[in-house]
């Protein structure tokens, strides 16, 4: 049997729990002394689902502190279930966590839970990411007055929009440890738009108002400085708030169509 036969094989044996596959495997495996091939597969796969629930108690800490550790090991199990580690970087793991959230019936009482988890998720890329560059002003300066129009403004490479109906930039703030202040968040303060994105070592959670978060989607969706314009002339006005982005580090590059 060659390689990837066996590797398929064996993943069928650990993660569908087949039988027939688990019996085959057994055939190419020497298990340990004093343990049948079986025992020593179920040996691995509680490893396995060890270490990946560990894995997701590290990037979704506040949602596990939100429906307490032993629930969130159910969940995690359940999840994993359906979702087995692919990737051979543990930091890939756990991205559909919160779609999952979204449709696993214990937890319908907490609405706002999946997108917790995303911004959990988010904040989890934006930490292990790229770093993020600063605009090159001297650059930007040398594009002819006549192209101006062209300019397609980018955002961090390495960054998140965020919206939700939910508050839960103030119910992620109050679950971390170092927080202090009022613990008591009230669904009714609304929903929240955040822009997430690090500057150097600094991560950074931003919350713009209306105006500034339809202008950051404008530049989201890389269109020219034009098209902006003319899309917005009615709500923002682009030229004032371009160097405002500019000084925050909400614009880190830019390039001519």
């Amino acid at each position: 049997m060659d390689v990837i036969a066996l590797q398929n094989l064996f993943y069928r044996a650990v993660w569908e729990k087949d039988s027939a596959s688990s019996e085959e495997l057994s055939k190419h495996i020497k298990a340990a002394q004093d343990l049948t091939p079986a025992e020593g597969i179920a040996i691995y796969r509680n490893n396995v689902v060890g270490n990946l629930t560990t894995t997701l108690k590290s990037i979704y800490p506040v949602c596990c502190q939100l429906v307490g550790e032993k629930f969130f090991q159910a969940t995690a199990v359940k999840f994993i279930s359906q979702y087995p580690c692919i990737s051979p970087d543990l930091g890939d793991y756990g991205e559909q966590l919160p779609d999952f959230l979204a449709d696993f019936e214990p937890v319908a009482n907490l609405p706002y839970l999946p997108d917790v988890a995303r911004l959990e998720w988010f904040w989890h890329r934006v930490f292990i990411g790229e770093d993020t560059t600063s605009l090159d002003v001297q650059k930007l300066a040398a594009v002819p007055q006549e192209r101006w129009g062209e300019l397609i403004f980018h955002l961090p490479k390495n960054s998140f929009m965020l919206e939700s109906a939910y508050p839960i930039h103030r119910i992620w703030q109050v679950n971390q440890a170092d927080y202090q202040g009022e613990l008591t968040v009230s669904l009714d303060e609304g929903g929240s738009n955040i822009f997430l994105w690090r500057q150097d070592y600094d991560m950074r959670l931003d919350l713009p108002g209306t105006l500034e978060w339809e202008l950051l989607k404008a530049f989201q969706g890389n269109y020219p400085l034009e098209a902006i314009c003319e899309q917005l002339a009615d709500e923002v006005d682009v030229g004032s708030w371009l160097p405002v982005f500019v000084q925050r580090g909400w614009i880190s590059d830019f390039s001519v169509s």
